[in-house]
Protein backbone atom coordinates (compact mmCIF):
# COMPACT_ATOMS: atom_id res chain seq x y z
CA UNK A 1 0.00 0.00 0.00
CA UNK A 2 0.98 3.05 -1.23
CA UNK A 3 2.03 6.24 1.67
CA UNK A 4 2.84 9.07 0.77
CA UNK A 5 4.41 11.35 3.16
CA UNK A 6 2.00 13.82 5.11
CA UNK A 7 3.52 17.02 6.32
CA UNK A 8 2.04 18.73 9.38
CA UNK A 9 2.40 21.88 9.80
CA UNK A 10 1.41 22.94 13.78
CA UNK A 11 2.04 26.97 14.75
CA UNK A 12 2.92 27.34 18.29
CA UNK A 13 2.43 30.71 20.29
CA UNK A 14 2.33 30.53 24.32
CA UNK A 15 0.25 27.24 24.47
CA UNK A 16 2.37 25.47 26.80
CA UNK A 17 -0.97 24.05 29.02
CA UNK A 18 -2.42 22.53 25.50
CA UNK A 19 0.24 21.58 22.90
CA UNK A 20 1.95 18.39 24.50
CA UNK A 21 -1.86 17.35 24.25
CA UNK A 22 -1.45 18.26 20.50
CA UNK A 23 1.64 16.85 19.67
CA UNK A 24 0.85 13.43 21.26
CA UNK A 25 -2.74 13.27 18.91
CA UNK A 26 -0.29 13.74 15.57
CA UNK A 27 2.34 11.20 17.09
CA UNK A 28 -0.35 8.86 17.63
CA UNK A 29 -2.20 8.99 13.94
CA UNK A 30 -2.39 5.35 12.96
CA UNK A 31 -0.79 6.93 9.44
CA UNK A 32 2.97 6.56 10.08
CA UNK A 33 4.72 8.55 7.12
CA UNK A 34 4.56 12.10 8.59
CA UNK A 35 6.76 14.93 8.76
CA UNK A 36 5.73 16.62 11.87
CA UNK A 37 6.53 20.70 11.61
CA UNK A 38 6.63 22.63 15.24
CA UNK A 39 6.55 26.36 14.31
CA UNK A 40 7.59 28.10 17.73
CA UNK A 41 6.28 31.88 16.73
CA UNK A 42 8.08 33.17 19.44
CA UNK A 43 7.05 31.75 22.58
CA UNK A 44 7.77 33.31 26.26
CA UNK A 45 6.42 30.74 27.95
CA UNK A 46 7.57 26.88 28.13
CA UNK A 47 5.79 26.04 24.50
CA UNK A 48 9.41 25.98 22.96
CA UNK A 49 10.69 24.25 25.36
CA UNK A 50 7.91 21.41 25.54
CA UNK A 51 8.24 21.20 21.31
CA UNK A 52 12.24 20.79 21.39
CA UNK A 53 11.18 17.61 24.68
CA UNK A 54 9.27 16.19 22.30
CA UNK A 55 11.38 16.29 19.46
CA UNK A 56 13.86 14.13 21.39
CA UNK A 57 11.67 11.78 21.14
CA UNK A 58 10.47 11.35 18.16
CA UNK A 59 12.91 11.64 15.30
CA UNK A 60 9.42 12.61 12.32
CA UNK A 61 9.69 15.99 14.54
CA UNK A 62 11.12 18.94 13.62
CA UNK A 63 11.12 22.38 15.24
CA UNK A 64 11.72 25.58 13.92
CA UNK A 65 12.10 28.83 16.75
CA UNK A 66 11.26 32.19 15.26
CA UNK A 67 10.99 35.85 16.22
CA UNK A 68 7.18 36.38 16.26
CA UNK A 69 5.78 37.14 13.38
CA UNK A 70 2.03 36.28 13.15
CA UNK A 71 0.10 32.84 12.79
CA UNK A 72 0.19 33.45 8.75
CA UNK A 73 4.25 33.81 9.17
CA UNK A 74 4.31 30.95 11.03
CA UNK A 75 2.28 28.46 9.06
CA UNK A 76 4.53 29.88 5.96
CA UNK A 77 7.82 29.33 7.65
CA UNK A 78 6.31 25.70 8.00
CA UNK A 79 5.80 25.37 4.12
CA UNK A 80 8.82 26.24 3.89
CA UNK A 81 10.63 23.08 5.69
CA UNK A 82 7.55 20.60 4.68
CA UNK A 83 8.36 17.96 2.19
CA UNK A 84 5.58 15.92 1.96
CA UNK A 85 2.93 15.50 -1.31
CA UNK A 86 0.11 16.37 1.20
CA UNK A 87 0.11 18.69 3.83
CA UNK A 88 -1.94 19.71 6.96
CA UNK A 89 -2.37 22.25 9.66
CA UNK A 90 -3.07 21.79 13.28
CA UNK A 91 -3.37 24.79 15.78
CA UNK A 92 -1.15 24.06 18.84
CA UNK A 93 -4.10 24.14 21.05
CA UNK A 94 -6.41 21.69 19.26
CA UNK A 95 -5.95 17.67 19.64
CA UNK A 96 -7.11 15.37 16.63
CA UNK A 97 -8.59 11.77 16.17
CA UNK A 98 -6.03 9.11 16.02
CA UNK A 99 -7.46 7.79 12.30
CA UNK A 100 -7.26 11.18 11.13
CA UNK A 101 -4.91 11.14 8.46
CA UNK A 102 -5.25 7.83 7.33
CA UNK A 103 -8.66 8.85 6.78
CA UNK A 104 -8.37 11.92 5.19
CA UNK A 105 -5.17 10.48 2.81
CA UNK A 106 -7.66 7.50 1.61
CA UNK A 107 -10.02 9.90 0.67
CA UNK A 108 -8.04 12.57 -1.53
CA UNK A 109 -6.48 9.43 -3.02
CA UNK A 110 -9.83 7.58 -3.92
CA UNK A 111 -11.46 10.60 -5.03
CA UNK A 112 -8.13 12.21 -7.42
CA UNK A 113 -9.15 15.44 -5.27
CA UNK A 114 -7.14 18.79 -4.70
CA UNK A 115 -7.90 18.90 -0.93
CA UNK A 116 -10.43 16.89 1.41
CA UNK A 117 -12.41 18.56 3.90
CA UNK A 118 -14.01 16.39 7.24
CA UNK A 119 -16.29 17.30 9.86
CA UNK A 120 -14.40 18.63 13.42
CA UNK A 121 -15.88 18.95 17.28
CA UNK A 122 -16.43 22.72 17.55
CA UNK A 123 -15.86 23.08 21.86
CA UNK A 124 -16.64 19.78 23.84
CA UNK A 125 -20.60 19.50 22.33
CA UNK A 126 -20.93 21.09 18.79
CA UNK A 127 -20.45 18.65 16.17
CA UNK A 128 -19.89 20.18 11.97
CA UNK A 129 -20.31 17.87 9.06
CA UNK A 130 -20.43 18.80 5.86
CA UNK A 131 -22.55 16.45 3.04
CA UNK A 132 -19.82 13.60 2.32
CA UNK A 133 -19.01 12.85 -1.86
CA UNK A 134 -16.40 14.19 -3.89
CA UNK A 135 -17.18 17.40 -6.22
CA UNK A 136 -17.06 18.10 -9.23
CA UNK A 137 -16.11 21.98 -9.46
CA UNK A 138 -14.27 22.49 -12.82
CA UNK A 139 -17.28 22.48 -14.96
CA UNK A 140 -19.66 24.64 -12.15
CA UNK A 141 -17.17 26.50 -10.30
CA UNK A 142 -19.04 29.69 -10.21
CA UNK A 143 -22.39 28.45 -9.16
CA UNK A 144 -20.45 25.85 -6.68
CA UNK A 145 -18.23 28.68 -5.22
CA UNK A 146 -21.57 30.96 -4.98
CA UNK A 147 -23.45 28.72 -2.97
CA UNK A 148 -21.36 25.85 -0.84
CA UNK A 149 -18.84 29.15 -0.13
CA UNK A 150 -20.64 32.11 0.30
CA UNK A 151 -23.95 30.71 0.65
CA UNK A 152 -26.04 30.09 3.98
CA UNK A 153 -25.51 26.67 3.87
CA UNK A 154 -21.76 26.68 3.56
CA UNK A 155 -20.67 22.92 2.59
CA UNK A 156 -17.54 23.69 3.38
CA UNK A 157 -16.58 25.53 5.86
CA UNK A 158 -12.92 27.80 5.93
CA UNK A 159 -10.94 26.20 8.80
CA UNK A 160 -7.67 25.19 7.41
CA UNK A 161 -6.94 22.63 9.91
CA UNK A 162 -9.81 20.36 9.01
CA UNK A 163 -8.58 20.10 5.44
CA UNK A 164 -5.83 18.10 3.76
CA UNK A 165 -4.35 19.72 1.28
CA UNK A 166 -1.95 18.08 -2.30
CA UNK A 167 1.36 19.83 -1.28
CA UNK A 168 1.45 22.00 -4.45
CA UNK A 169 -2.33 23.54 -4.26
CA UNK A 170 -1.66 24.84 -0.81
CA UNK A 171 1.54 26.43 -1.77
CA UNK A 172 0.23 28.08 -4.31
CA UNK A 173 -2.80 29.60 -2.24
CA UNK A 174 -1.49 30.44 0.64
CA UNK A 175 1.58 32.46 -0.45
CA UNK A 176 -0.82 34.69 -1.63
CA UNK A 177 -2.78 35.58 1.90
CA UNK A 178 -1.04 38.43 3.30
CA UNK A 179 1.56 38.08 6.05
CA UNK A 180 -0.50 40.73 7.96
CA UNK A 181 -3.87 39.18 7.69
CA UNK A 182 -4.95 37.96 11.32
CA UNK A 183 -8.34 37.86 10.62
CA UNK A 184 -10.36 35.60 8.31
CA UNK A 185 -6.81 34.06 7.02
CA UNK A 186 -8.67 31.06 6.95
CA UNK A 187 -11.62 32.27 5.12
CA UNK A 188 -9.24 34.00 2.18
CA UNK A 189 -7.56 30.70 1.96
CA UNK A 190 -10.69 28.57 1.42
CA UNK A 191 -11.57 31.22 -1.84
CA UNK A 192 -8.08 30.99 -3.11
CA UNK A 193 -8.10 26.81 -3.05
CA UNK A 194 -11.80 26.21 -4.35
CA UNK A 195 -10.72 28.81 -7.21
CA UNK A 196 -8.02 26.35 -7.81
CA UNK A 197 -9.09 23.35 -7.31
CA UNK A 198 -10.95 21.00 -9.77
CA UNK A 199 -12.28 18.06 -7.17
CA UNK A 200 -12.89 18.58 -3.48
CA UNK A 201 -13.73 15.47 -1.12
CA UNK A 202 -15.84 15.88 1.84
CA UNK A 203 -16.26 13.57 4.32
CA UNK A 204 -19.00 13.50 6.83
CA UNK A 205 -16.30 12.08 9.73
CA UNK A 206 -15.64 14.36 12.36
CA UNK A 207 -11.62 14.17 13.30
CA UNK A 208 -10.25 17.39 14.54
CA UNK A 209 -11.24 18.67 17.90
CA UNK A 210 -11.51 22.90 17.36
CA UNK A 211 -10.95 23.94 21.59
CA UNK A 212 -12.75 27.39 22.22
CA UNK A 213 -11.03 29.24 24.79
CA UNK A 214 -10.63 32.71 26.87
CA UNK A 215 -7.56 34.79 25.37
CA UNK A 216 -6.66 32.72 21.63
CA UNK A 217 -6.44 34.80 18.77
CA UNK A 218 -9.86 34.29 17.62
CA UNK A 219 -11.36 35.25 20.48
CA UNK A 220 -9.69 38.61 21.38
CA UNK A 221 -13.16 40.56 21.01
CA UNK A 222 -11.28 43.71 20.86
CA UNK A 223 -13.51 46.96 19.17
CA UNK A 224 -10.30 48.13 16.86
CA UNK A 225 -10.00 44.59 15.48
CA UNK A 226 -13.07 45.54 13.06
CA UNK A 227 -10.47 47.13 10.90
CA UNK A 228 -9.22 43.56 10.15
CA UNK A 229 -12.64 42.68 9.10
CA UNK A 230 -13.02 45.24 6.79
CA UNK A 231 -9.55 43.94 5.06
CA UNK A 232 -10.72 40.88 5.01
CA UNK A 233 -13.56 41.96 2.90
CA UNK A 234 -11.10 44.27 0.28
CA UNK A 235 -8.57 40.89 0.13
CA UNK A 236 -11.72 38.60 -0.66
CA UNK A 237 -12.84 41.46 -3.33
CA UNK A 238 -9.71 41.17 -5.17
CA UNK A 239 -9.59 37.75 -5.15
CA UNK A 240 -12.75 37.55 -6.57
CA UNK A 241 -12.10 40.17 -9.60
CA UNK A 242 -9.13 38.14 -10.10
CA UNK A 243 -10.76 35.15 -10.97
CA UNK A 244 -13.67 37.36 -12.71
CA UNK A 245 -16.34 36.36 -10.20
CA UNK A 246 -16.95 39.44 -8.39
CA UNK A 247 -19.99 40.85 -10.16
CA UNK A 248 -21.56 37.08 -10.00
CA UNK A 249 -20.93 37.31 -5.78
CA UNK A 250 -20.87 41.36 -5.06
CA UNK A 251 -24.14 40.85 -3.54
CA UNK A 252 -22.97 37.91 -1.41
CA UNK A 253 -19.85 39.21 -0.72
CA UNK A 254 -21.53 42.15 0.92
CA UNK A 255 -23.99 40.71 2.87
CA UNK A 256 -21.17 38.26 4.29
CA UNK A 257 -19.27 41.85 5.30
CA UNK A 258 -22.56 42.90 6.74
CA UNK A 259 -22.80 39.62 8.83
CA UNK A 260 -18.70 39.59 10.22
CA UNK A 261 -19.58 43.38 11.12
CA UNK A 262 -22.82 42.19 13.14
CA UNK A 263 -21.17 39.17 14.67
CA UNK A 264 -18.50 40.73 15.50
CA UNK A 265 -20.67 43.60 17.56
CA UNK A 266 -22.37 41.09 18.53
CA UNK A 267 -18.66 39.73 20.66
CA UNK A 268 -17.66 42.70 22.17
CA UNK A 269 -21.41 43.30 23.16
CA UNK A 270 -21.75 42.85 27.10
CA UNK A 271 -25.42 42.24 26.28
CA UNK A 272 -25.56 38.78 25.28
CA UNK A 273 -28.57 39.14 23.42
CA UNK A 274 -28.50 42.26 21.31
CA UNK A 275 -27.37 40.98 18.33
CA UNK A 276 -29.18 37.71 16.96
CA UNK A 277 -27.74 35.84 14.60
CA UNK A 278 -29.91 33.15 13.50
CA UNK A 279 -33.54 32.38 14.28
CA UNK A 280 -36.54 29.59 14.53
CA UNK A 281 -38.51 30.00 11.68
CA UNK A 282 -41.52 28.28 11.93
CA UNK A 283 -41.90 30.39 14.76
CA UNK A 284 -46.06 30.57 14.11
CA UNK A 285 -46.18 26.56 15.20
CA UNK A 286 -45.15 27.50 19.06
CA UNK A 287 -48.00 29.85 19.33
CA UNK A 288 -50.23 28.74 22.18
CA UNK A 289 -47.33 26.69 23.25
CA UNK A 290 -45.77 25.81 26.48
CA UNK A 291 -42.21 25.65 25.43
CA UNK A 292 -39.02 24.03 26.91
CA UNK A 293 -35.51 25.30 25.05
CA UNK A 294 -32.67 22.83 24.61
CA UNK A 295 -29.58 24.18 24.05
CA UNK A 296 -27.56 27.22 25.01
CA UNK A 297 -24.99 27.57 22.51
CA UNK A 298 -25.15 30.44 19.85
CA UNK A 299 -28.27 28.60 18.54
CA UNK A 300 -29.80 28.37 21.88
CA UNK A 301 -29.56 32.03 22.71
CA UNK A 302 -30.93 33.55 19.32
CA UNK A 303 -33.88 31.44 19.83
CA UNK A 304 -34.44 32.64 23.92
CA UNK A 305 -33.83 36.20 22.66
CA UNK A 306 -36.59 35.81 19.57
CA UNK A 307 -39.06 33.38 21.55
CA UNK A 308 -39.07 35.95 25.07
CA UNK A 309 -40.34 38.12 22.83
CA UNK A 310 -43.19 36.46 21.60
CA UNK A 311 -46.59 37.03 23.73
CA UNK A 312 -48.07 33.94 22.74
CA UNK A 313 -45.85 31.17 23.79
CA UNK A 314 -44.37 30.55 26.77
CA UNK A 315 -40.52 29.42 27.76
CA UNK A 316 -41.23 27.10 30.58
CA UNK A 317 -37.53 25.95 30.95
CA UNK A 318 -34.52 26.45 29.08
CA UNK A 319 -31.89 23.28 29.40
CA UNK A 320 -28.59 22.41 28.31
CA UNK A 321 -26.57 18.82 28.97
CA UNK A 322 -23.61 21.11 30.56
CA UNK A 323 -25.37 24.52 31.59
CA UNK A 324 -22.75 25.33 34.23
CA UNK A 325 -20.29 26.28 30.92
CA UNK A 326 -22.72 29.20 30.47
CA UNK A 327 -23.27 32.78 32.13
CA UNK A 328 -26.33 34.77 30.78
CA UNK A 329 -27.55 37.33 32.98
CA UNK A 330 -30.77 37.06 34.71
CA UNK A 331 -31.55 33.79 33.02
CA UNK A 332 -31.70 30.18 34.60
CA UNK A 333 -30.14 27.42 32.96
CA UNK A 334 -31.38 24.07 34.17
CA UNK A 335 -29.58 20.47 33.53
CA UNK A 336 -31.86 17.91 31.69
CA UNK A 337 -33.06 16.36 34.81
CA UNK A 338 -35.51 19.27 35.44
CA UNK A 339 -37.77 17.73 32.40
CA UNK A 340 -39.73 15.52 34.39
CA UNK A 341 -40.71 18.00 36.89
CA UNK A 342 -41.72 20.68 33.69
CA UNK A 343 -44.71 20.38 31.96
CA UNK A 344 -44.55 21.76 28.32
CA UNK A 345 -46.06 21.38 25.19
CA UNK A 346 -43.27 21.03 22.69
CA UNK A 347 -39.35 20.91 23.35
CA UNK A 348 -37.49 22.21 20.81
CA UNK A 349 -33.52 21.57 19.87
CA UNK A 350 -31.73 24.84 19.53
CA UNK A 351 -28.69 23.13 17.40
CA UNK A 352 -27.50 24.06 14.04
CA UNK A 353 -26.74 20.46 12.36
CA UNK A 354 -29.42 17.59 12.41
CA UNK A 355 -27.10 15.15 13.22
CA UNK A 356 -26.17 16.27 16.84
CA UNK A 357 -30.32 17.20 16.83
CA UNK A 358 -31.04 13.38 16.27
CA UNK A 359 -28.32 12.37 18.84
CA UNK A 360 -30.41 14.92 21.31
CA UNK A 361 -33.60 13.30 20.31
CA UNK A 362 -32.89 9.49 21.13
CA UNK A 363 -31.19 10.88 24.53
CA UNK A 364 -34.58 12.83 25.27
CA UNK A 365 -36.43 9.44 24.22
CA UNK A 366 -34.27 6.78 26.29
CA UNK A 367 -34.91 9.58 29.38
CA UNK A 368 -38.40 9.35 28.98
CA UNK A 369 -39.58 12.82 26.80
CA UNK A 370 -42.14 11.92 24.57
CA UNK A 371 -40.89 12.04 20.65
CA UNK A 372 -43.85 13.73 19.49
CA UNK A 373 -43.23 16.68 21.77
CA UNK A 374 -39.62 16.74 20.33
CA UNK A 375 -39.06 19.50 18.28
CA UNK A 376 -35.57 20.49 15.92
CA UNK A 377 -35.47 22.19 12.53
CA UNK A 378 -32.47 23.50 10.26
CA UNK A 379 -31.67 27.44 12.52
CA UNK A 380 -32.93 29.95 9.69
CA UNK A 381 -29.79 32.24 9.44
CA UNK A 382 -29.61 35.64 9.76
CA UNK A 383 -26.35 36.55 8.29
CA UNK A 384 -23.00 34.74 6.56
CA UNK A 385 -20.43 35.03 8.89
CA UNK A 386 -18.00 32.65 9.42
CA UNK A 387 -16.24 32.41 12.76
CA UNK A 388 -13.70 29.09 12.92
CA UNK A 389 -10.64 31.05 12.24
Amino acid sequence: MDTPLVSVIVPVYNIEDYIGICIESIRRQTYQNLQIILVDDGSTDQSGVICDAHASKDDRIEVIHQKNGGLVKARKRGLTAAKGTYIGFVDGDDYIEPQMYAALVREIDSGGADFVHSGYWKGDCEKIVPPAGIVNVSTEKNKFFAEAVLGPEKQIRPSIWSKLFRASLIRKCYTQVPDSCCFGEDTLTLFLCVLESDRIALTDVTYYHYRIREGSLAHKNQIRDLENVFHLHENLCKVLRVYGLYETCAVMIDEFLWGNLLWYMSRVSRHPFQIAMCEFADADRLAGKKIVLYGAGVIGRDYYAQLSRYGDCEIVAWVDAHPQRYRYPHVTLYGPEILSEKTFDLLVIAVREEKLAEEIRSQLMQSGVEESKICWEKPKELMLAETED
